[in-house]
C-alpha cells in the first residue's frame, strides 16, 4: 500500500526492477543460427542519414542559435534524428510498401500502425504498441531485436487485450496495460494471460460517479512499472493501485484509503529501473486532481503529492518535490497549476520530470494529440502563461547536484496575442514523454508545439522533441519536409500531430515516434544516432531460471480418452568445431513429461522438455506432426547446470517427434 502524508507534493519512485528481456535468436551448440525468413524480418537495418529537422539552442542566459538540416545529411558526430525508411509496423505485418495508406477505411487494404507506446530495457532489446486509425489492428505488439522490427505473433489481439501502455517485467515477459484488463505476456510458456482488475478496487470505486464513469468505459489503469518479473505494480486514476506477486489471476488492491484524499490524483506515468550495483527502484508521477477533466482534491491548500518513491522492497512514498507552477486563478492558495504527466530516471537514480499546465494532456491513442483543456480548468486571465517544466529530480526529491532549466523556459499560453507575460522560450509546449540520456543526465522531452505567432490555434500544433542538460542548456526540434510552395520551402512533417513516445538506450541512441498529420502526413519513427554503434552494452535473455508453475497429473475426465502417446525427443547431434576437434553434445540427460495446468476452468497440456547442460547453449524447440510445426519453443539462452523448454499441446494436431532448434 502506498502510505502519504497529507501534505505533499507530484511523483512515484521504486527500487526494484531489473533488466529487462526479449528473444534473440542466436546460433546453438558453437553453430550461428540463421534467422527465419518473413516478410517482418526482411526489412533492411536502418539508414545512417538525418531527417529534415530545424533545431533551436538556447543557453542558460536565453540566447538562441538555430540551426537546419537537410534530409539525408550524414549523421555528424554530434547525432541527429533519422527518419526510419522504410517505416517498420504496418497492417500486413512488416514495413509499409509504396501502397500503403495512412489511415485503414477498407477492409483488406495495408495501413500504417500508429505506435502509442514504446519501452526498452537495453538497446536491442526493445518493444512498441501499435493503434490502427480507422479500424482493429492485427499487429498491436512489436519487438524489436537490435536489427529489425517484427511483430509478435502469440498476441492474442485488441478485442482480448485493449491497452495503451506496454511495460517490461523481467527478461522475459512483458504487460499490456491502460485497458478494462490487464494482459501479461509469460516470456517462459510463450502463453499470454488477462487479469481483472480486483473486486476490492471495484468496489472502493463505486459511488463516485467519475469513477464509475472510468470503470465503465475500462480507463481506470494508466501506467506500471514492474520491479522484477513477478513483481508489477499499476497506477490509475482516482488513486488506484494494484499489485501482482506472480500468483496468477490474483492482482491486490494495495490504494490508499479514500479518507486520504490528497493521494486520491490521476496517476500519469511510471517507471522501474535497475541500480549500477543491481539495486532496483521505480517511480510514478501523478496530476494535481482525480482526472485530466476536474475533481477537486482536499488537501487543506497544499498541493497533492505527485512524485512517490520506492526501494528493494519499501512501498512507494511521497518525495519532497514541487514542480514549477503558476496559479489557475488570482487566489494565492489555489494548488493547481502544473501536472506531471511523464518520468525517466538513469541508473544512477537521477532523473527528470515533464509537466503540463493543470488539466491538459496530449492523448496517447490521439491521432492529432489533441489537448483536454475544459473550461472550468482554463487559467484566470486566460492570457496568463501556465508552465510545462521540464525539471531534474533525484532518488530524494529535487536534484542538488543539477540546476535544469529556468521556470520559464517552456509554457504553454492559450492565447498568445494578448500575453501579458511571454515565455522565455518562444511559442507553447505539451509533453507526452520524457527519456533521460544514460551517462549524460540530459533529459529528451516529446510532444507538440506551437510556434510562437498571434494567429495560433489549436490545431497549429506540430510533434516537437526537446533536450534539456543540468547547466541549463536547452535545444527544440521541429521535423520538416519540403514544401513546394514556395520553391525550396519546407513545412512541418506530421502538422497538427504529436510525439507519442520517446525512449533513450544510450548516448547516441534514442527513439522518437509521431502520430500522423494533417493532408494524410503518415506517422514517423526517428532513430537519434551519430552513425556509431549504440555506445551501451547489449541486453541478454539471460534470467534465472524461475520455479516452474504448479501443475498436476492429467486424469482423463468421464467420456475423455488419455492423450497419446508422447512423442519421441530427438538427441541434438554431435558438434564438430573447425579445428577438427569433436565435441561432445551441449546437452545430455534429455527428458520429455506431459503437464496439465486449469485456468479459467480450462485444461491446458504442455511438454516439459528438461536437459543437463555441458555449456551454455542457446537452443529451442519444435513439436512435429507429419513434419509440420504444431508447436514452437523459441531458441532461448541457457547458462548453468540444467534448462527447461516448454511445448504447448493440442489433442487435435498431436505431435509425433520433438526436434531441437537453433
Amino acid at each position: 500500500m502506498i502510505l502519504a502524508p497529507t501534505k505533499l507534493p507530484q511523483v512515484f519512485l521504486c527500487r526494484c526492477l531489473g533488466p529487462l528481456a526479449l528473444y534473440v535468436t542466436l546460433g546453438v551448440l558453437a553453430i550461428a543460427a540463421t534467422p527465419a525468413a518473413s516478410f517482418a524480418e526482411v526489412q533492411p537495418p536502418a539508414g545512417r542519414t538525418c531527417a529534415g529537422a530545424t533545431t533551436t539552442t538556447r543557453g542558460p542566459a536565453g540566447t538562441a542559435e538555430e540551426t537546419k538540416i537537410e534530409a539525408g545529411e550524414n549523421a555528424p558526430q554530434s547525432g541527429c534524428w533519422e527518419d526510419v525508411q522504410p517505416y517498420p509496423f504496418s497492417s500486413g505485418g512488416g514495413p509499409v510498401e509504396p501502397s500503403s495508406h495512412v489511415s485503414c477505411g477498407i477492409v483488406g487494404e495495408t495501413c500504417y500502425l500508429t505506435v502509442v507506446s514504446m519501452a526498452f530495457r537495453a538497446w536491442n532489446r526493445g518493444l512498441a504498441l501499435t493503434d490502427e486509425v480507422g479500424g482493429e489492428d492485427p499487429y498491436p505488439v512489436w519487438r524489436f531485436n537490435g536489427t529489425r522490427w517484427f511483430p509478435e505473433s502469440t498476441f492474442p489481439g485488441t478485442k482480448t487485450c485493449p491497452g495503451e501502455k506496454i511495460v517490461w517485467a523481467g527478461k522475459l515477459d512483458f504487460w499490456v496495460v491502460g485497458g478494462a484488463k490487464l494482459c501479461r505476456f509469460d516470456g517462459a510458456t510463450l502463453e499470454w494471460d488477462t487479469l481483472g482488475i480486483p473486486a476490492a478496487t471495484m468496489e472502493r470505486l463505486r459511488g463516485d460517479p467519475g469513477a464509475e464513469e472510468d470503470l465503465s468505459k475500462g480507463k481506470i489503469i494508466t501506467s506500471a512499472a514492474c520491479l522484477s518479473w513477478n513483481d508489477c505494480w499499476f497506477f490509475g486514476r482516482f488513486g488506484t493501485v494494484v499489485h501482482w506477486n506472480g500468483e496468477e489471476e490474483k492482482l491486490s488492491d494495495a490504494s490508499p484509503d479514500r479518507l486520504l484524499s490528497s493521494l486520491q490524483g490521476e496517476y500519469t506515468a511510471a517507471l522501474a529501473r535497475e541500480g549500477p550495483a543491481g539495486e532496483l527502484f521505480g517511480a510514478a508521477v501523478a496530476a494535481t486532481s482525480e482526472n485530466g477533466e476536474g475533481g477537486v482534491l482536499n488537501t487543506e491548500g497544499a498541493p497533492p503529492p505527485q512524485l512517490f518513491y520506492a526501494s528493494g522492497t519499501e512501498a512507494f512514498s511521497p518525495l519532497a518535490f514541487t514542480p514549477f507552477t503558476k496559479p489557475l486563478t488570482d487566489d494565492p492558495d489555489d494548488p493547481y497549476g502544473t501536472d506531471l504527466v511523464a518520468v525517466d530516471f538513469d541508473s544512477a537514480g537521477q532523473g527528470w520530470v515533464a509537466g503540463n499546465p493543470a488539466g491538459l494532456r496530449l492523448g496517447a491513442s490521439d491521432a492529432e494529440g489533441t489537448p483536454r483543456d475544459p473550461e472550468e480548468r482554463r487559467p484566470q486571465p486566460e492570457s496568463q502563461p501556465q508552465y510545462s517544466p521540464l525539471e531534474p529530480v533525484s532518488s530524494s526529491g529535487a536534484a542538488t547536484a543539477c540546476k535544469g532549466t529556468p521556470e520559464s523556459r517552456f509554457a504553454y499560453t492559450p492565447f498568445p496575442e494578448t500575453t501579458e507575460q511571454p515565455p522565455e522560450e518562444p511559442g507553447a509546449f505539451l509533453w507526452s514523454s520524457i527519456a533521460v540520456v544514460p551517462t549524460l543526465n540530459e533529459a529528451l522531452a516529446g510532444g507538440k508545439l506551437w510556434p510562437a505567432t498571434n494567429k495560433r490555434s489549436e490545431d497549429d500544433g506540430e510533434p516537437g522533441i526537446a533536450r534539456a542538460s543540468c547547466d541549463g542548456t536547452t535545444s527544440v526540434t521541429r521535423f520538416r519536409i519540403p514544401d513546394a510552395t514556395p520553391p525550396g520551402g519546407s513545412e512541418p512533417a506530421d502538422a497538427h500531430g504529436t510525439v507519442s513516445a520517446i525512449v533513450a538506450n544510450a548516448s547516441n541512441d534514442a527513439w522518437a515516434s509521431t502520430t500522423p498529420g494533417a493532408a494524410e502526413q503518415p506517422p514517423h519513427l526517428y532513430r537519434l544516432t551519430n552513425g556509431q554503434e549504440p555506445n551501451a552494452p547489449e541486453g541478454n535473455d539471460n534470467e534465472p531460471e524461475r520455479p516452474l508453475p504448479k501443475q498436476e497429473e492429467e486424469t482423463p475426465t468421464s467420456g475423455e480418452e488419455p492423450p497419446p502417446p508422447l512423442p519421441t525427443v530427438e538427441a541434438p547431434a554431435t558438434v564438430i568445431q573447425t579445428k577438427a576437434v569433436t565435441l561432445p553434445p551441449a546437452i545430455y540427460d534429455v527428458k520429455a513429461k506431459l503437464h496439465t495446468s486449469k485456468r479459467h476452468g480450462k485444461v491446458y497440456l504442455s511438454l516439459y522438455v528438461t536437459f543437463k547442460l555441458r555449456r551454455s547453449v542457446t537452443i529451442g524447440a519444435q513439436a512435429l506432426r507429419k513434419g509440420r510445426v504444431v508447436s514452437e519453443a523459441r531458441p532461448r539462452h541457457f547458462v548453468g547446470r540444467s534448462g527447461t523448454l516448454i511445448l504447448n499441446l493440442n489433442r487435435q494436431h498431436w505431435p509425433t517427434k520433438v526436434s531441437f532448434i537453433t
